[in-house]
């Protein structure tokens, strides 16, 4: 159906348009105006397809309304309907590009010739529009992952590095001595993969900069923010605050959020991500959403000297003294939430000797493992599970027992190779092992050199490689196979990968 305004200021001349219109089934939903002003007002609040118009009318004649909707309108028809046919009328109908030009009385026979030549315009100007669309959508979506295999390559250092920032340089974006920042995105949970396609522009708008957005993993995201002047702390964290709670808000997603130091050069990218993903090892010192920032030194580059701590406690296990252990235990928690802290794996180690000692010492209460203690420690996920946990050891309550791990990252990788497909990630790994997230996590990267997220992405997509290059199945279906249920973002994360689509990785481009 289109949209039809019939201008007349007289009613039986309206009405008599609309019943040719119903009578002969033409795909018009006509409404009516008296007269040039009230036509020209509803123009312009209506998207309108075909205007039919008479000329001599009160107040603004057709000729007048005609040249003022086209300006409105470009793409409307116009059908002047009138008994005047002074060539001088026609002549002005041409200039204004009047469609057609009708005498009354209308016959029907020409009426019906007439709208059905102009439906026919307005279909080509739909196809015309939506083909423009397609186009245009195909185009911003290549723009787009040509856009994000650039920022892969400023990020990680590769080979094209130097012939990505020659071309955000041509753009406009990343000329020299421009200042900018990254942003790096950690969800505390599976979530890149989940959200719709429009989630990009969405958190880059909540920015309000000139932003540019590529996806790493799951977990993982990197804006590029061009600023234009340096920024302190204080307007860093309303930028972050304000990203937080968009997340918050719209996804019920935690997060932290790094901050990396202004940068002019491209070459310092991949230096400074590395650096802001090291940073990032101070999570489990963190609340669930937090905002880290590289300038600020967040992380201490010395060692935390713990030791009087650590040695009162050790003189407390000696004196057998439960409340002693408990105040020496509060001390060191302090140090530590007060921002004196070393890393993860320190800590937990700490409080490993700790309980080794303390269980050695007594024989009260039911016996506990030493490799049990050990296992319950480096599961903790928190600073505050880690202090609850060695509150209750020293408190003497019953413990659940753990299972001793052996040969865990074996294990793992044999569930990785067997499950590859399904819903797997860290936190589901961690429990089939027995172990903290932050642990596994920490044992995996020690072991295979990778982080476990990026072995599992590394692995999918290795997998649907293999079955593009030896199977005929739909590339839709291979995705599903190796574990996406996402069609739109597997595509997204295989050209990251292979520098090129599925379909054309297939044909062997």
């Amino acid at each position: 159906m289109y949209k039809a305004l019939i201008v007349d200021d007289e009613r039986i001349e309206r009405e008599g348009v609309k019943f040719l219109i119903d009578k002969l089934g033409l795909r018009l939903e006509a409404d009516e105006a008296e007269n040039g002003l009230k036509a020209l007002e509803y123009l312009q609040n209506h998207e309108t397809d075909i205007l039919f118009t008479d000329i001599r009318m009160p107040f603004m004649d057709g000729l007048e309304l005609a040249a003022k909707a086209k300006a409105l309108q470009p793409k409307l028809k116009i059908i002047i309907v009138s008994a005047y046919g002074d060539f001088e009328y026609a002549k002005q109908a041409i200039q204004i590009q009047v469609v057609h030009y009708l005498l009354k009385p209308v016959e029907v026979a020409e009426f019906l010739g007439v709208v059905t030549e102009v439906v026919r315009l307005c279909d080509e100007d739909r196809e015309q529009k939506a083909r423009s669309q397609q186009l245009q959508q195909v185009y911003e979506i290549g723009s787009r992952y040509v856009q994000e295999q650039m920022l892969l390559d400023l990020l990680h250092g590769s080979k094209s590095a130097n012939g990505a920032a020659a071309a955000l340089n041509d753009y406009g974006w990343m000329k020299a001595g421009m200042p900018f920042r990254l942003l790096l995105l950690e969800m505390r949970g599976k979530f890149f993969d989940k959200v719709e396609e429009t989630f990009a522009s969405q958190l880059m708008g909540t920015l309000q900069e000139d932003v540019h957005y590529v996806n790493l993993n799951e977990y993982q995201s990197v804006l590029f923010v061009r600023t234009e002047e340096a920024w302190d702390k204080t307007q860093l964290e309303a930028h972050g605050l304000k990203l937080q709670k968009f997340l918050l808000t719209h996804y019920d997603a935690d997060s932290v959020l790094v901050f990396s130091g202004l940068l002019t050069d491209p070459a310092k990218i991949p230096d400074e991500y590395q650096e802001m993903e090291r940073l990032l090892e101070s999570k489990f010192f963190l609340q669930p959403s937090a905002l880290l920032y590289m300038e600020t030194g967040s992380i201490s580059e010395e060692t935390v000297n713990l030791d009087p701590v650590l040695e009162e406690i050790s003189r407390t296990i000696g004196y057998g003294e439960s409340h002693l252990i408990l105040n020496g235990i509060e001390r060191l928690f302090a140090e530590l939430q007060a921002g004196s802290r070393s890393s993860t794996s320190y800590v937990k180690y700490m409080c490993t000797e700790i309980a080794k000692k303390y269980v050695q010492s007594f024989t009260r209460g039911p016996h506990i493992s030493i490799q049990q203690l050990a296992e319950q420690i480096y599961r903790t996920e928190s600073l505050l599970q880690l202090k609850e946990l060695m509150t209750e050891l020293v408190g003497d309550k019953p413990r659940h027992a753990v299972e001793p791990s052996r040969k865990v990252i074996a294990e793992v990788l044999k569930i990785i190779h067997r499950d590859y497909w399904q819903d797997i990630g860290l936190e589901s790994l961690a429990d089939k092992a027995c172990l903290s997230p932050s642990y596994l996590s920490h044992l995996f990267k020690k072991e295979t050199g990778a982080s476990l997220i990026k072995y599992i992405t590394c692995y999918r997509l290795e997998k649907a490689g293999e079955l593009l290059r030896g199977t005929n199945m739909k590339i839709a279906d291979i995705s599903a196979e190796v574990g996406y249920s996402s069609f739109a973002y597997f595509c997204s994360i295989f050209k990251n990968y292979y520098g090129t689509t599925p379909a054309k990785y297939r044909e062997g481009d």
